[in-house]
């Protein structure tokens, strides 16, 4: 699991003793997974949580990336992060993150190539001998 410490300040070498009592009572899945679903709920479909980072600033929360995704691409980029108390597993500044990730993921879906549209699908699995269907005619369509 990736740690990261903010907030400490060192220079390059030397020793250094870092003492610090952490309650985590949400573990990293539990984390990503509290923000896939709010990102599916509130932000898109087209988004994905990845794998935290447990960062340590006075306290520890996981940094959970989110990630752009497209049907005919795949996984296509980060476009923020949220945090997750890693004691209670609250969502913080969730809605200030909810603003950044869209508009870094409108962004980044300029640069994706266009949908390649429907496709056509080969003679050999048409199927052939089923009759056709009646037309359908709605009341006052015409």
């Amino acid at each position: 699991m990736p740690v990261l410490i903010e907030g400490i300040n060192i220079s390059e070498v030397g020793v250094y003793e870092i003492r610090q009592t952490l309650i985590v009572q949400v573990t990293a899945e539990q984390a990503r997974r509290a923000v896939n679903r709010w990102l599916l709920d509130e932000v898109s479909y087209m988004m994905h949580a990845e794998s935290p980072t447990l960062v340590i600033n006075g306290n520890a929360r996981w940094r959970v990336p989110a990630v752009l995704t497209a049907p005919h691409v795949g996984a296509v980029g980060a476009v923020g992060v949220v945090d997750v108390d890693a004691a209670t597993g609250e969502l913080l500044e969730h809605e200030t993150q909810k603003e950044i990730i869209v508009a870094n993921a409108r962004k980044l879906a300029k640069t994706l190539p266009p949908f390649p549209g429907p496709r056509e699908t080969p003679a050999e699995y048409l199927a052939t001998d089923v009759p056709p269907a009646p037309l359908l005619v709605l009341p006052g369509a015409e």
